[in-house]
């Protein structure tokens, strides 16, 4: 059966990862070559090396040079099996918790934030726009951008609290630009522009445009994760 017209290369990706999760292909399995898949999807090659790409980026494979493209050992968290890992109330408990301290903190640097704090910052978003043109996925970048903001503010506890949590910020930051990145919701790029609405908020010391800035951003990672959680 071929596949249909529609988004070619996402048609590829979902047969290849619903092999994945039925054990067709497991853990370290290598895939068959990118002509062998073109041939029995009855698709272009590019259109298989775009899926493969994808995937790449989702961290679902890996690929050695001169050898082909391998299942990845450790599947991300959108995989059925890993769903234990952050569960739909991690999410609800950690985003409810980040709306707490980082609205607070997006108000705070308005009035802390000093020249050095901004560069910092700044930077931050710079590493994100590399990101974007690298097609990767760019959450350390975004983690570095929002604890950046926390330590502008000069109260360590803020900066603590934040570092508690950082291990599941970072899985469900990696977790978001997956999602976002495949199914289309939206792009890394809109990220990048929602991270920059913050920063010019607390560049412009503007308190109210900097906290609703903050509160968009997260809801709409609460939204995307539970919407792909359900």
């Amino acid at each position: 059966m071929g596949i249909s017209r529609k988004k070619v290369h996402e048609e590829i990706a979902d047969l290849i990862m619903e092999d994945i999760r039925k054990g067709i292909l497991n853990p370290g399995d290598k895939l068959p070559s990118i002509s062998s898949m073109a041939e029995s999807h009855q698709v272009s090659s590019a259109s298989v090396r775009e899926a493969l790409n994808t995937l790449r980026v989702m961290d679902v494979i890996e690929v050695k040079h001169g050898q082909g493209s391998y299942v990845k050992e450790r599947m991300p968290l959108g995989f059925e099996y890993e769903f234990e890992i952050i569960t739909r109330k991690d999410i609800e408990n950690l985003l409810g918790l980040r709306k707490i301290i980082e609205v607070g903190c997006a108000e705070l640097a308005c009035t802390h934030a000093g020249e050095d704090d901004l560069v910092k910052l700044y930077g931050a978003l710079e590493k994100m726009q590399t990101a974007v043109m690298n097609n990767e996925l760019g959450e350390q970048a975004d983690y570095e951008f929002h604890i950046s903001i926390a330590e502008s503010t000069g109260n360590q506890m803020l900066v603590d609290l934040l570092d508690d949590v950082s291990e599941k910020m970072l899985e469900t930051m990696k977790e978001t630009r997956r999602i976002w990145l495949y199914e289309e919701k939206k792009s890394i790029r809109r990220i990048h522009e929602e991270h920059k609405a913050i920063y010019e908020a607390i560049r412009k010391k503007d308190i109210e445009g900097a906290k609703e800035a903050m509160l968009t951003h997260l809801n709409g990672v609460e939204s995307v994760l539970l919407e792909h959680h359900k």
